[in-house]
C-alpha cells in the first residue's frame, strides 16, 4: 500500500541546501500537514519560540536552540512568525563519504527533537554558520568546503548534545528507546522479536508504533542500519567480507552476500572493488 501520508525527496544539486530568510519561508509553508523528508534537517533557533512537532511530541522550544529532523521522521512544520531561524537540509548521500565516527556522531545527534544551548554556544555556531551561508550564496558553490563546514558543525552539535543530555523522563516513548536499542544492539540482533521483548510490547504493536512514525517496520530500519554500516566497513576498512559479516552478525557470509545483493544489486565484493577504484581514482 502507498503511504498515505506524503514524502518528499530533496531533489537539489549535491543533496545539500541552505535556507534562511524568505527562502525558509517558503519551505515551512510547501506542506503545512503531516509528512517526512528522506533527508536530515538540522535548524538554529536565534530568536522567538516554535512549536516543534515530530513523532507525536508537541513541545514548544524557546530560542536559542538546535532543533532536529531525523529522515523519515513525520512531523509538521511550525509557524514561524517572529523567529530568526536557519535551517540545513542534507542527504545521506552528500555525507556518504565522510568517516564511520563522523556518521555516528550524525546518528546521535538525530536521536532527539532539539538541544537548548546557550546564546555563547549559539554564537560560536553562528561563526561558522555564516561563512557557510556566504559560500551557498555564491554562483559556483564549492561543496568540499560546505561539506567541512557542516563537519565542524556535527562536531560541536554532538558535543553540546553532550553537554545538555536528554533525561530519561523525555524518552519515555516507545518509538524513542527503539531506535536507541537499536543503534546499540543492530549488529547482534537482527531480530525484531528481541526489541519487542525488550521493550516488553508483543511485535504488532512495535510494528504499528514504527510505523506511525517513520511509514517504515522495525525490520526495515533494522535492515538500514545493517547496510549502511556494511557500506561504511566495505567501503572504509581493510577488513574481508567474511570478517565484516561476523561482525555485523550474520550467521555465514554466504547470508550476508544474498542480504547485501537483495539491498544493492551487488555482492559486497563488487561493492568493494567499484569505490577501492574510486580511491584511487
Amino acid at each position: 500500500m502507498d503511504n498515505i501520508l506524503p514524502r518528499y525527496n530533496i531533489n537539489l544539486k549535491n543533496d545539500f541546501v541552505f535556507l534562511e530568510k524568505e527562502d525558509l519561508h517558503q519551505f515551512m509553508h510547501f506542506d503545512l500537514n503531516a509528512h517526512s523528508h528522506n533527508y536530515y534537517i538540522l535548524s538554529f533557533l536565534y530568536e522567538g519560540k516554535v512549536a516543534h512537532l515530530s513523532d507525536f511530541k508537541h513541545e514548544l522550544v524557546s530560542s536559542p536552540a538546535i532543533l532536529m529532523l531525523d529522515i523519515d521522521q513525520v512531523h509538521t512544520h511550525p509557524d514561524m512568525s517572529g523567529c530568526k531561524i536557519v535551517s540545513i537540509a542534507f542527504s545521506t548521500n552528500f555525507i556518504s563519504d565522510q568517516q564511520p565516527n563522523f556518521l555516528q556522531k550524525v546518528s546521535k545527534i538525530f536521536s532527539r527533537p532539539f538541544i537548548n544551548i546557550s546564546s555563547d554556544e549559539l554564537n560560536q555556531l553562528d561563526e561558522i554558520i555564516m561563512i557557510m551561508s556566504r559560500e551557498c550564496s555564491r554562483v559556483n558553490k564549492d561543496y568540499e568546503l560546505i561539506k567541512s563546514l557542516l563537519y565542524v558543525i556535527i562536531v560541536q552539535c554532538n558535543n553540546l548534545s553532550e553537554t545538555y543530555p536528554v533525561f530519561e523522563q523525555n524518552k519515555n516513548g516507545c518509538y524513542d528507546i527503539f531506535k536507541l536499542l537499536l543503534k546499540e544492539n543492530f549488529m547482534k540482533q537482527h531480530q525484531v522479536k528481541f526489541y519487542a521483548d525488550t521493550l516488553n510490547v508483543s511485535t504488532r504493536v512495535l510494528t504499528r508504533l514504527v510505523k506511525s512514525s517513520t511509514f517504515k517496520t522495525p525490520k526495515q530500519l533494522i535492515d538500514d542500519h545493517l547496510l549502511l554500516e556494511a557500506k561504511r566497513l566495505l567501503y572504509w576498512s581493510e577488513a574481508s567480507v567474511k570478517e565484516i559479516s561476523w561482525q555485523l552478525g550474520f550467521e555465514t557470509d554466504s547470508y550476508f552476500n544474498r542480504f547485501f545483493k537483495k539491498h544493492t544489486g551487488k555482492t559486497p565484493k563488487e561493492f568493494h572493488r567499484k569505490h577501492s577504484d574510486d580511491k584511487i581514482e
